[in-house]
This record gives C-alpha cells, sequence and structure tokens, in this order.
C-alpha cells in the first residue's frame, strides 16, 4: 500500500523526464492515477465523504496559493512596465565589487530578495543574465542555481504556511523549525557561490563566511519577530547591505540605488511589514479571519497576496490597464490550473488512507529512519513538482503523522518542507525558465543546468540529514 501512496509521483517523474511533458499535463496524469487507485479500493472502499472532502480541501488550498500566486505575477509585471530589472542591472553596475563578491550580492543578495518577493523562479530572469554578463557560462548556471536554493522562503514563504496548515501547526513556531532545518544551507550558501564564481582568496572566503552568518542570522530574527513571510526578505537585504557597505562605489551610485524603478520593492516590503503588525494585533484581539473545512483552513487577511496588490496599486498605478490584466491571466492560469491538480492528488491520498499506508511504513523504520524517509519524500515531493508549495502537499501529512509518533511533529514537517523547497531548484520547470533567461541558449546548457542543479540539491539534502540527525540526538 505504501509503495502505491508513492504512485502518482512516479507518474509525474515518468511523464516528465521521460515523455517531456508539462506540469499540467504531469498534474493530470497525477491526478487520473490517483483516481483509479481510490476507484480500486486500493486503500479503502471509496465514500462520496471522501471525494467531497477532498474536493473540498484541495479547492481552499488552491484559493490559498491563487491569492499569493495571481498578486504575484501582478506585481511582476507591473514593475517590468516600469523598467525596475533595468534599475537593478544599474545599482548592481554602481557598487564596484570583485567578482566573486558580485556573484553573492547577485545570487544571494538581490535573487534572494526578490525571489522572497515574487516566487516562481522569477529572480533567474534578473539574475541569470546579470551573472552571465560576468562569469563563464557554467559558473554562472550554477551560480543562478545557488541564488534559488532558498525556495523554502520565496513567494513570501507561501510553502511555509501550506505547511503549517496541512500539518496542523500554528506558522509562527513552524516557521522556526523551517528556519532551524535550513538555517545551516543559508549560512553555507555565500561560500558556495563565492567558491563556484572562482572566488579562492582569503578576502572572498572571508566575506562569504560574513554573508552567510548575515543570511542565516537576518532570516531567523525575521523569523521569531515579523514571521516567516519576511524571513527571506531581511536575508536578502542583510546580504544586500553588508557588501554594499564594503563597496568601492562609483560617483552616481546614490542615484542609483534610490532609482525610481526600485521603488516597488522597498514599498512591498514596508505593505509586508505593516500587514505582518496588523495580523498580530488582530490575533491578540482573537479575530481570525479565516475560511476552513474543518480539515485545511486559509487565513485570508494573512495571505501576502494582500501586501502585493496593495503595494502594486501603490507604486504602480499607472501601469495598470486591461492588457496587464490579461497578460497577468495568461501567465497565471496553467500555473494555478496545475497547483489545483496536484492539491486535489494529494487530497484524494489523505482522504482515501493513502497517506496513512505511507505513515505506518515510515514508522516502521524507526525514529531516525523515518526522519530521513520524510526528508526523501519531500525532496521527490519537490523535484517532481517544482514547487515546494505542491510538493508539501503531496508528502508533508506523512511527514508530520509520522512525526507525532514519535513526539517530534515539527521537526519532521519542517525538515520535510525544507527538502521540498530546496530540491525544487533542481526541477525540470525551474531549469527551463533559468535556461530562458540564458542569453545565447546552447545543447550543452540543458546537461549543464541539471548537472549543478542534482548536484545542489544532493549536497542541501545531505546538510539537512545531517541537521535532522543533530535535532534527534540532542532532544
Amino acid at each position: 500500500m505504501a509503495v502505491l501512496a508513492l504512485l502518482p509521483c512516479a507518474v509525474v517523474i515518468a511523464t516528465v523526464l521521460g515523455f517531456g511533458w508539462g506540469g499540467l499535463a504531469a498534474a493530470a496524469a497525477s491526478l487520473v492515477v490517483t483516481a483509479a487507485l481510490v476507484l480500486m479500493q486500493a486503500f479503502a472502499v471509496p465514500t462520496p465523504q471522501m471525494f467531497s472532502h477532498a474536493t473540498l480541501d484541495a479547492a481552499l488550498l488552491t484559493g490559498l496559493v491563487a491569492a499569493t500566486l495571481v498578486p504575484g505575477v501582478l506585481f511582476i509585471e507591473a514593475t517590468r512596465r516600469l523598467k525596475a530589472p533595468e534599475a537593478v542591472a544599474r545599482a548592481v553596475s554602481a557598487l564596484r565589487l570583485p567578482e566573486p563578491q558580485a556573484a553573492v550580492l547577485i545570487a544571494l543578495g538581490l535573487g534572494v530578495l526578490v525571489e522572497s518577493l515574487t516566487g516562481m523562479g522569477v529572480s533567474l530572469l534578473l539574475t541569470m543574465p546579470l551573472l552571465a554578463a560576468r562569469l563563464p557560462r557554467a559558473r554562472a548556471i550554477a551560480v543562478a542555481l545557488a541564488g534559488m536554493s532558498l525556495m523554502p522562503w520565496g513567494a513570501l514563504a507561501i510553502a511555509g504556511t501550506v505547511g503549517a496548515t496541512l500539518a496542523n501547526i500554528d506558522a509562527q513556531p513552524f516557521g522556526v523549525a523551517i528556519w532551524r532545518a535550513s538555517g545551516p544551507v543559508a549560512a553555507l550558501l555565500p561560500l558556495v557561490a563565492t567558491w563556484l564564481a572562482g572566488g579562492r582568496s582569503r578576502a572572498d572566503v572571508i566575506a562569504a563566511l560574513a554573508c552567510g552568518a548575515a543570511l542565516w542570522a537576518a532570516t531567523g530574527l525575521a523569523t521569531v519577530t515579523l514571521g516567516m513571510a519576511l524571513a527571506g526578505v531581511a536575508g536578502g537585504l542583510a546580504v544586500l547591505v553588508l557588501l554594499a557597505v564594503q563597496a568601492e562605489r562609483t560617483t552616481d551610485w546614490r542615484n542609483a540605488v534610490f532609482a525610481p524603478g526600485l521603488r516597488p520593492y522597498a514599498v512591498l516590503i514596508a505593505a509586508v511589514t505593516v500587514q505582518t503588525l496588523i495580523v498580530a494585533l488582530l490575533v491578540r484581539q482573537d479575530v481570525r479571519a479565516a475560511i476552513s473545512t474543518g480539515r485545511v483552513s486559509f487565513a485570508v487577511l494573512a495571505s501576502p497576496g494582500v501586501a502585493l496588490v496593495i503595494a502594486t496599486v501603490l507604486s504602480a498605478r499607472s501601469t495598470l490597464d486591461g492588457q496587464l490584466l490579461r497578460d497577468v491571466g495568461r501567465r497565471s492560469w496553467r500555473a494555478v490550473l496545475s497547483v489545483a491538480l496536484f492539491m486535489l492528488t494529494a487530497r484524494l491520498l489523505v482522504s482515501s488512507g493513502a497517506i496513512d499506508a505511507l505513515t505506518a511504513a515510515l514508522k516502521g523504520l524507526g525514529v531516525a529512519g523515518a526522519m530521513l524517509g520524510s526528508i526523501g519524500l519531500g525532496a521527490v515531493g519537490g523535484f517532481v513538482t517544482g514547487s515546494g508549495v505542491t510538493g508539501n502537499a503531496l508528502f508533508l501529512p506523512s511527514a508530520a503523522a509520522a512525526g507525532a509518533a514519535f513526539d517530534m511533529k515539527g521537526v519532521f514537517a519542517a525538515l520535510a518542507s525544507a527538502a521540498a523547497g530546496h530540491t525544487a531548484m533542481a526541477s525540470l520547470p525551474v531549469a527551463a525558465l533559468l535556461l530562458a533567461a540564458l542569453p545565447d541558449r546552447t545543447a550543452a546548457d540543458d546537461r549543464t543546468v541539471l548537472w549543478w542543479g542534482l548536484t545542489l540539491a544532493a549536497g542541501y539534502l545531505a546538510v539537512l540529514a545531517v541537521v535532522g540527525l543533530v535535532q534527534l540526538g540532542t532532544r
């Protein structure tokens, strides 16, 4: 039964890697296989209630994701019309940094900041051309992928929000648990990016270690004080500020840094901060605007989409027109539909008892084996779907349930969520976006992207395994 529960995921791997299908077709195939298993009574006798529960839960979770995804695309398209990417490029050039430090600033300062605000791999559209203009091709690809490695905090940490809902854990402590899992990866990333960029000098290593400490500390501090939605934003800003302070600036650096094209990002950061504080005050007054099915819930006021819409209206109102809205719809519908199909697949697996079978198999491995198995399942979910959100939807419930059996529910769930986010960086959808942003693409680039993506993902999973075992040994 545990093997059958993994069959829909195996179908996604086969359709994407074997047949080259897109994410939407793969999601549909996984849903068809899941429905067939349920109707064949592979896990339990199907009932109308089973399908109704799965449908309602999937609809609510899809709404939770769409409420951030669509406003995120709106913000991206609106700021692109304001020439925000060009303004970013000028600001980077105005800071005369050595190449390894410039690579860290682009990938783990700008890249992490933009990806944390927008998600969907949008940061690659900004970082890849900047890195390709400075580094040899293979090194530029590797550094760009390193900049995508903090996907657990992408799109204002929506994957963490979904994960907290699925695991039935409050968002704030779950965010702290994710930081404990992913924090060591964040601390190592500047050193990894420096090495990939060719930095070997003592000064390069010291700068990388300082940036790693800043990235780790800022994400943790923001998680504890403001919530996980701003953790990645704080981490990217910390790297930017640290490197900008020590940079040799050109005469026009001030104009470049304070250019109008960069203002939407500042407005969005302010909007998210204010929203977080208001929601915290409302919670203290026991005001919780949430939609619930009794199994999963959606806190409407806490959705990052609220801040995205407000920031777009305040900073890019002049770009809002019918064509913009049509562009947003064109870019969003496939992603939203893919999420809906994966969510329905995941909730059918839950309501039919498939996840219970998978959980039982994990429990049988013992606490250490169950922990490593949860990390592995999270990694598979992130890789096959290209998203920490849908990766969590597939396997986080089983990880949380297995962890609960050992009184480590939050730890197991956070490790699975972190694995999904870090491994999604190596997925084909992310690779396709990187290749689309790469100037003068060649046939060899596909192999380079896949090799570096899988190599980096394997390293991150090793770090997560060590972190998990350390937490197990010190509890």
